[in-house]
């Protein structure tokens, strides 16, 4: 699957990502879907997979108000209850 530039929603919410799972969870680890919509298995430091994050689906929520704020994205993300 080809690559793309991230936009900057999904760009955001890499960093939130990478802020509270560590940056071990980078930008080559991203992977594209069929659909062109940009995905990442997130990893704690010892390598296990804790939730795959759909980068573009949780971006157009932000951006449209469906994931009200940070603190929302962060329950989604499971960075906190």
């Amino acid at each position: 699957m080809q690559r793309r530039v991230l936009t900057q929603g999904e760009i955001a919410i890499l960093s939130v990502i990478q802020e509270g799972y560590g940056p071990h969870n980078s930008l080559n680890k991203v992977y594209f879907t069929p659909a062109n919509e940009a995905v990442i298995f997130v990893r704690l430091a010892n390598g296990m997979t804790i939730v795959m994050a759909n980068l573009s689906h949780l971006a157009a929520c932000c951006a449209d108000g469906t994931i009200a704020g940070d603190e929302e994205l962060k329950r989604k993300l499971r960075l906190t209850k």
